[in-house]
């Protein structure tokens, strides 16, 4: 009985074991094919999106220590940052004020760092002196570390003077220019009468 079954089906056998062997070859991924990345998209959706914003930050004793407006803002929260459209900032500090203004921007925690970009204009106002203002393609303020640093050139004009570089360091609270490389100036005396 068992071998009228196979003389029956032995032409069946091959014919399974060939489409089982075609199966795995044509399943299996060939190496030299690549594999395009996927896109999580839970990282490219914002949590929470604002227009025509202002918000406010102060310090722990209760004083303003910046504001910052703009047209939009989209909170990423996988990374915890904001993209910002036409920020403008204002970071007061004892008798200085900063004013940051720029195309677009972006809000980083841990730490703390706004990093604006195109056409970036700083003004640098205390009482009783000419304003300082600079000029640059992007620059980044380092909020904890009250630092406003650059590596793009830089263009720093006041009433008297002018600065060019390329990079800088500046401290927020105490003023100072800390110009990188390729550093070129003019001062012009005032005229006395």
């Amino acid at each position: 009985m068992l071998m009228r079954l196979i003389s029956r089906y032995w032409l069946l056998v091959p014919l399974l074991v060939l489409a089982i062997v075609i199966r795995d070859w044509v399943e299996t991924t060939p190496e030299n094919v690549e594999v395009e990345a996927t896109i999580d998209m839970s990282a490219t959706k914002s949590d929470y999106y604002l227009e025509e914003f202002n918000t406010k930050k102060y310090d722990t004793n209760g004083e303003l220590e910046y504001l910052v407006t703009g047209q939009t803002l989209a909170h990423y929260p996988i990374d915890d940052w904001s993209k910002i459209t036409e920020p403008s900032l204002v970071f007061y500090r004892d008798a200085i004020e900063w004013k940051i203004d720029s195309a677009l921007g972006e809000l980083k925690q841990n730490p703390s760092m706004f990093t604006l970009h195109g056409e970036v204009v700083v003004r640098r106002e205390t009482d009783g002196s000419s304003p300082v203002i600079m000029r640059t393609e992007a620059i980044s303020i380092l909020i904890d570390a009250n630092e406003v640093r650059t590596d793009e050139p830089i263009e720093i004009v006041s009433e008297n003077w002018q600065l060019r570089s390329v990079g800088l360091q500046s401290s927020l609270d105490k003023g100072k220019l800390n110009l990188l490389s390729t550093v070129t100036g003019r001062y012009e005396v005032g005229k006395t009468d």
